[in-house]
C-alpha cells in the first residue's frame, strides 16, 4: 500500500469499532482521478441491515477524507461478501 492509500485507510480508523461491531470490515483499496475505492467487506457474522446505505456512507465518508485530501470528489463502495 503506498503512503496516500495508507494515509487514505487511515481516516477510516474512528469509523472501524462500529463496522466491526456489525460484522463488515472496512479499508481504500484504490484512490486515482479523485474517486477512492473502499472495500466493505461483509463477513459471515455481518448484520445487513445494519450497514449505512451507500448513497449516505459514500458522502459522509467523502467528508472525512477531504479533511487530508482535498482533490477526493467521489468516494465508491465495493461490497465483498467473506466466506
Amino acid at each position: 500500500m503506498t503512503a496516500k492509500l495508507e494515509t487514505l485507510d487511515s481516516v477510516l480508523e474512528p469509523f472501524r469499532p462500529g463496522f466491526d461491531a456489525d460484522g463488515f470490515d472496512v479499508s481504500v483499496q484504490d484512490f486515482a482521478g479523485g474517486q477512492i475505492v473502499v472495500r466493505v467487506l461483509h463477513r459471515p457474522d455481518a448484520c445487513e441491515e445494519c450497514l449505512i446505505p451507500g448513497d449516505m456512507l459514500g458522502p459522509m465518508l467523502r467528508t472525512a477524507f477531504r479533511d487530508v485530501a482535498p482533490e477526493v470528489s467521489e468516494v465508491r463502495i465495493e461490497h465483498v461478501r467473506g466466506v
